[in-house]
């Protein structure tokens, strides 16, 4: 069979790879962050509850959207299906 030249090397590569990543620190990738940043810690914007209100409300209402247009596409599909079945059944047995 052909390719076992080339899986052979992306199996090598792939071990490669593993053993590159493993020598890889925590301390380092701190250290990483902290040259990039010059920050350890996350920060989070501040959002006052009227902000914060309104976005749930957005999302919630997004959220509704989505799921009826789901539901529209199921009840569609599922009524595609059913017409193309009764569409076999009268060609092959009607």
């Amino acid at each position: 069979m052909g390719g076992e030249g080339s899986m052979a090397s992306a199996i090598l590569s792939l071990k490669q790879n593993r053993a590159l990543l493993k020598k890889r620190s925590i301390r380092e990738l701190k250290d990483v962050l902290r040259e990039k940043s010059g920050k350890t810690e996350l920060e989070f914007k501040k959002v006052d509850a009227k902000d914060l209100a309104r976005l749930k409300k957005e999302i919630r209402k997004e959220a509704r959207t989505n799921a009826r247009n789901e539901l529209f596409f199921y009840a569609i599909s599922f009524f595609g299906v059913g017409i193309l079945f009764y569409l076999i059944y009268l060609l092959f047995f009607g």
